[in-house]
Formats: C-alpha cells, sequence, structure tokens
C-alpha cells in the first residue's frame, strides 16, 4: 500500500472523519485530504501522534506493506488480521455495556436487564459517539472481516451510510450484521463471508417492512489486545 492507502486505511479503521483524524493529528482536515489523495505526505511530528494516539507502529503509517506483529492474539488465533487492526495496547480506555449477540439473536433492551456486562474499548470510540455499545458477533456470515465470537461495537449516534457495516433489524425482529449499500432508496445488506450459503437481502425503497441500521465503528475481542 502507498502512503496514501495507508492513511486512508487507518483513518477509517478508527472510525474518523478527516476532521476528526486531523484534530488527532495536530493538522487540518484539508491535510489529511492531501494526504489521502497523494499530493503531500505528512510530516514526522504528525505521523508520531497518530502512532502514539492509536498505538501503530510508525512504519504502518509511512512504509508499504501489513501492519505490525503486535497485532493481538485474538486475530492471530483464527490465522489472519483483517486489513485496518491495530493494537490497542497502552491506549486510553473505557467502557462500554455489551448488550446482547448480532447475527442470530436479538439484542436484549435496556429494560429487560438491570445490568450489562461491559467491556474496555478505545476512549476514542466514546468520545466520538458516548452512546456507544457492544454486540457479541455470533455466527460465519461477516467472518471475512469479523470471526464469531468478536465484539462489534456500535455507534448509534454515527450516521450510517451507504458502504458502511450495519447492525440491522427487520420489524424489530433479530438483528443481522451486513454490509449496506443504498442504490435509489433500496437497501442492500451483504454478507462478507467464506460460507456462500450466505445471500444478500434485499428491501426495496417502497417495501412496508420496518428497518432500523446502526453504524459498526469497530471490531474487538472480548479482552483488547
Amino acid at each position: 500500500m502507498t502512503i496514501a492507502e495507508n492513511i486512508r486505511r487507518i483513518r477509517r479503521s478508527a472510525g474518523m472523519t478527516q476532521e476528526e483524524f486531523g484534530r488527532l493529528a495536530g493538522v487540518s482536515s484539508m491535510a489529511v485530504s492531501q494526504w489521502e489523495n497523494g499530493r503531500a505526505v505528512p510530516r514526522m511530528g504528525a505521523v508520531e501522534k497518530i502512532s502514539l494516539a492509536l498505538r501503530i507502529a510508525k512504519s504502518d503509517i509511512i512504509e508499504d506493506g501489513a501492519l505490525s506483529d503486535d497485532a493481538g492474539l485474538a486475530a492471530k488465533e483464527h490465522g489472519r488480521f483483517p486489513s485496518g487492526r491495530f493494537s490497542t495496547k497502552g491506549a486510553p480506555m473505557a467502557k462500554v455495556p455489551l448488550v446482547g449477540n448480532t447475527h442470530a439473536g436479538k439484542p436484549c433492551l435496556p429494560e429487560e436487564l438491570d445490568e450489562f456486562p461491559e467491556v474496555l474499548v478505545p476512549q476514542f470510540l466514546l468520545d466520538r459517539d458516548p452512546g456507544s455499545y457492544g454486540l457479541e458477533v455470533d455466527g460465519d456470515c461477516m467472518d471475512r472481516i469479523c470471526p464469531p465470537g468478536m465484539v462489534a461495537v456500535v455507534q448509534p449516534g454515527v450516521p450510517a451510510k451507504s458502504g458502511d457495516v450495519v447492525v440491522a433489524t427487520i420489524d424489530g425482529a433479530d438483528s443481522i450484521m451486513r454490509r449496506m449499500t443504498v442504490i435509489n432508496g433500496d437497501l442492500i445488506l451483504s454478507p462478507e463471508s467464506h460460507n456462500t450459503g450466505h445471500e444478500n437481502m434485499y428491501i426495496a425503497a417502497q417495501d412496508d417492512r420496518q428497518v432500523h441500521v446502526e453504524h459498526v465503528a469497530y471490531f474487538q475481542s472480548r479482552e483488547p489486545f
């Protein structure tokens, strides 16, 4: 990957806008845009700020190739490390409630439990959306990017857009996690799985079904690595 591709991948994996990423790096959103379009490269001071904030190696930003070897046990146990993952070792952390499962199972609603178990996630997720919560992934329909048993961090306060991974409920039924594509108001929910038995779900714009989607910003193991 080029430096521009590295920066774009890292920013998107962190669930940040160019403005948010710029604040993290100490530059303007225009500078981030120029980095991602290959019209400029970040100075070492900005690289160091990104490296420290996201706990990734500087070489992951400014050199070709995959992320560094301290990627974490959760992904290594599955024999792969999906693009965009980074270690949270030493990063500021915060707690979010783990409210249920997604893929095969309806998330528990707040009124159904007296309290939720909590998981530690990077602080920047809570800074972006204080209403963030976790769902344990159950099933293999997205196992190309998130193996079963991982925790998906959902951000209901961040608008979901076409191309995002989302958690969706249809007519209040069990939640599913899919890649969402919107074309002329029609909704396509696509699996990203090694299991070819999973199929796209189509919801036409004029469909009477009630669809609710929420943005999935981040994946991690139950215990942050």
